[in-house]
């Protein structure tokens, strides 16, 4: 009679688990890529609004007149519910004085010269035009579990990555 020689039934569940292994281990490193690649992508049109406020800012500097500010007065926005649920976050005290904080949309962007800054659906840019920070309302979340708003601090997470 003819020596069958296959796989064993202990040799296919091993494979399988082998197999499993590498398809979590990809699926692991393609989502921390994403997200590497989605927190890089919000940096770069954080540091272009950024860069706009600052010439903002100089301009302001110079004359003292309020129409230079591009966006919204935050106190304008405190009806609107995204503008209220980052504000209950504590992320920024609108009552400190001397700070003027705006609230730029898609329209703003877009007078801004910024029609390349992507803006999710219901999210904002909030900037501080004395400081130059720029928040942004959605936040992202990153891989220790914390949302994250200002540009300072996802600078500071990238710069922890390569130390």
């Amino acid at each position: 009679m003819k020596s069958e020689k296959g796989m064993t039934l202990i040799t296919t569940a091993v494979l399988v688990v082998v197999i499993a292994a590498l398809v979590s281990a990809v699926i692991y490193y393609a989502r921390i890529a994403i997200a590497k690649e989605e927190l890089e992508s919000l940096k770069t049109d954080m540091l272009l609004v950024q860069a706009k406020v600052k010439k903002i800012t100089g301009e302001y500097t110079l004359e003292q007149k309020e129409e230079l500010l591009k966006g919204t007065k935050i106190d304008e926005m405190a009806e609107n519910a995204t503008i209220q649920n980052f504000l209950e976050k504590e992320i920024i005290d609108v009552e400190e004085e001397n700070k003027k904080y705006y609230v730029l949309d898609k329209q703003n962007l877009e007078e801004l010269d910024l029609q390349k800054v992507k803006l999710k659906e219901d999210s904002y840019y909030i900037v501080e035009y004395t400081s130059n920070e720029v928040y942004y309302t959605k936040g992202v979340e990153y891989a220790d579990g914390n949302t994250y708003y200002d540009i300072k601090e996802i600078e500071n997470l990238e710069a922890s990555e390569v130390e």
